[in-house]
């Protein structure tokens, strides 16, 4: 039998042995047989070690992605599983024997009420229920608006603790805060469990430094024998006590990420955590800048090898960091690996503010000309009171603030990111459309008056206000389903003691321990709906060209023969164009629709509740949406982020900026996509910097460059083959072109390059 069904019986035995027993102890009896066992072993070239292996059927974490558990029906999704996770697709993944598909088989049948995901389910009412499966089985074209049967979650961790405390210290910490339980309160079996995982990392510390001795012992390459000697020294050292140096630092903090966030790492404010040990050691002489560049190449190449593509963001800069000034020199030395590295992954990212170092920028600038895509930047004179307001949160937590995976708004160190629900706000204008119906008659949400009845615009925008709410009061129910499930059965020890707060409180992470309980709705469409908005307002309602009935018809019919309509929708005014009216419906929409959301999250009891617009799964929710009033087509890609509609900023790149920086960065997230041809980027940088100044001046959030040659990106589609080496920004991530399907490629293509 293979190792990783091995590894899967395992694991499932200890869970079954420890089912009475408290969550925590449980789980810490899980992690055991998960590390080191499904740790990847130390490879050539690795000044670090930690490896996660792209294979695993039973396994504990933050995030997993695998098939879910199947249907009533027997259909079977792919998704992300948080706490437990089983992937139901090991059978034909991973068995060949009859013996091992039997042994999967087994644990299967086990897995299927007993995974997080199948737990949550049970917290479902009757109408979440209804909304959510039926969703999941609905046609091309014919979604619903609000999706969400996932169980996964983003962290970042204070690994600034972690590298201060070192594994004694944290294990002190601990012990004595189990020592006040009789007089503070607390959880007991949780603060043992606490001590028991962090048991496990030592365990894991040892694995690897036997390892690293013995493939020191074994070759004969001089310098792999000095890296995987460090390597032993660091390990064995970290057992014993805090970092001294940046290799011990980035050892412990790379490892302890891994076996938290497996490979969804999100390694927030890297410079702060680094940037003492990175100026001590080159200014005792321990290090050379290259030799310490080197070991950040290390890390950049195990962040690419071993995390998801859509994520793994690394986060320098802005406010609220320790000693700015070493910070800096780290920064500066990430920015130039990175510049080196070229690759989908880490996805580097410079928060920036006025008082900032001026050089971070510049080396900014010259990075993101040479890699096409990174980093990315985020204004933090805007974004840090736009976090504050719409989290709940003082400025000063508000720096805490980690633009995650696809750029959603997290609070690092202090708040757990439920990313577990989707939001297809065209889904919505098209349920107020139909009296709360779908194109194809399937319900989506209560009625809200005939076509005939939205005699004016003012009654149309409140019918989709009220479709809008129905869809926030879901989504949370998603998420109340979710924290209410999640701590009866796990406590997520390990990125529960680098949490505030924790241990402080004696808790684990759902249940009690977090500072901040919130969410994210994953919102997609909004400049599609906005622009549907403005349309309709514009050819219905002051034009009077057509009327509503006319509108919904050819929607219905998805343009065909309707030809003169769609053309006017086309024509009237659209986001991106500095065109106040369009602008100011986006701007308004999405204000609207946090509101719907914080209200709905506090009924749902959570802290906070935020609508983000930002993932590129706008390709998908767009296949299963109908045709929308800005002109779109059935089953054509929404607009991603708060960009403009691909090809309809037709007023230049000034224009375009004054569109995007008027949107309220009291949200859960923003990115907006740039294209910029590399003669323009590279001839006229002294423009295109006074460009990106005013637009931040001005109150821009953020921007997701991407530098490139549309003849390079034709040819691409011709000889892929010769052109792995093009980046490009899809939505909070990159990816490399050839990979990306057709219809995306297109997509891509459409946008305006300036």
């Amino acid at each position: 039998m293979n190792t990783l069904i091995t590894q899967a019986v395992a694991f499932t035995e200890a869970y079954r042995r420890h089912a009475g027993a408290h969550p925590a102890i449980r789980e810490a009896a899980c992690l055991k047989t998960q590390f080191p066992a499904l740790l990847g072993d130390i490879q050539t070239g690795d000044a670090f070690a930690g490896r996660l292996p792209r294979r695993r059927i039973a396994y504990f974490g933050t995030m997993m992605w695998a098939a879910f558990p199947p249907e009533p029906d027997g259909s079977r999704s792919e998704g992300k599983q948080g706490g437990y996770g089983f992937d139901f697709a090991a059978a034909e993944r991973y068995a060949s024997s009859p013996e091992e598909k039997a042994a999967v088989g087994e644990l299967a049948r086990f897995w299927q009420t007993e995974c997080s995901v199948a737990r949550v389910r049970q917290e479902w009412d009757a109408d979440l229920r209804t909304c959510l499966l039926a969703r999941a089985s609905a046609p091309v074209g014919g979604g619903l608006p609000v999706g969400g049967t996932s169980t996964g979650f983003c962290v970042a961790v204070d690994l600034e603790r972690l590298v201060t405390r070192g594994l004694p210290g944290l294990a002190e910490d601990i012990g004595k805060r189990r020592a006040q339980v009789a007089t503070q309160g607390g959880d007991a079996a949780f603060l043992e469990g606490l001590g028991l995982a962090l048991g496990v990392v030592t365990d894991v510390c040892r694995h690897y430094e036997r390892q690293a001795r013995r493939m020191a012992a074994e070759t004969t390459d001089t310098a792999e024998g000095a890296r995987l000697a460090t390597i032993a020294a660091s390990l064995a050292t970290l057992v014993d006590r805090a970092p001294q140096t940046l290799h011990e630092a980035m050892q412990l903090a790379w490892l302890y990420t891994q076996l938290t966030c497996t490979n969804h790492p999100e390694l927030w404010r890297l410079d702060g955590v680094l940037g003492d040990f990175y100026a001590r050691d080159i200014d005792s002489g321990r290090l050379t800048d290259d030799a310490a560049l080197d070991l950040i190449l290390s890390l950049w190449r195990l962040v690419n090898e071993n995390g998801d593509a859509a994520v793994c963001r690394i986060v320098v800069g802005g406010k609220g960091r320790r000693n700015a000034a070493n910070a800096d020199r780290f920064a500066l030395a990430a920015l130039e690996a990175t510049r080196r590295f070229r690759k989908v992954t880490p996805q580097l990212t410079l928060r920036f503010h006025r008082d900032q170092n001026p050089a971070l920028m510049r080396k900014a600038m010259e990075v993101i000309g040479e890699t096409g895509v990174y980093p990315m930047l985020y204004n933090d004179d805007t974004v840090v009171a736009g976090v504050a307001a719409v989290l709940g949160v003082s400025e000063a937590e508000a720096e805490r603030y980690h633009p995650l995976g696809c750029g959603e708004y997290m609070l690092a160190g202090c708040s757990p990111s439920l990313l577990d629900s989707v939001w297809s706000i065209p889904k919505s204008l098209e349920a107020a459309l139909h009296n709360g119906a779908a194109w194809t008659g399937a319900r989506m949400g209560p009625p809200t008056g005939a076509v005939e009845t939205l005699d004016t615009f003012e009654r149309l925008y409140g019918a989709f206000l009220e479709q809008a709410r129905y869809a926030a009061g879901v989504s949370a129910g998603v998420y109340r389903a979710l924290c209410a499930s999640l701590p009866k059965n796990n406590a997520f020890l390990m990125a529960s003691l680098l949490t505030d707060d924790c241990l402080a409180r004696g808790r684990s992470l759902f249940d009690g321990g977090v500072r901040y309980r919130g969410a994210c709705v994953m919102g997609h469409g909004f400049t599609n709906a906005a622009d549907g908005l403005t349309a309709i307002r514009e050819v219905v309602y002051r034009q009077k060209r057509f009327t509503l009935a006319q509108v919904v018809a050819a929607l219905d019919a998805d343009f065909v023969g309707h030809d003169a309509l769609r053309k006017a929708l086309q024509d009237a005014p659209k986001f991106g164009n500095d065109d106040d009216e369009a602008d100011r419906m986006l701007v308004d929409m999405w204000r609207d629709i946090n509101v719907a959301a914080r209200d709905a999250g506090a009924r749902a009891g959570l802290d906070f509740f935020t609508v983000s617009s930002v993932n590129p799964g706008g390709y998908g929710m767009g296949q299963q949406c109908g045709a929308t009033p800005d002109g779109r087509k059935c089953g054509e890609a929404f607009a991603i982020g708060h960009a403009p509609t691909a090809g309809f900023d037709r007023k230049g790149l000034t224009a375009m900026f004054n569109s995007v920086a008027k949107v309220d960065a009291a949200n859960g997230g923003a990115t907006t996509n740039i294209k910029l041809s590399r003669e323009f980027f590279m001839g006229a940088r002294a423009k295109v910097e006074a460009l990106f100044k005013a637009y931040f001046m001005k109150g821009g959030l953020q921007a997701n460059v991407t530098v490139v040659n549309r003849d390079d990106l034709e040819a691409a589609m011709k000889t892929p083959e010769q052109y792995p080496h093009v980046l490009v920004r899809l939505g909070g991530w990159s990816a490399r072109f050839i990979d990306l399907e057709r219809n995306v490629q297109e997509e891509i293509l459409r946008r305006t390059l300036y």
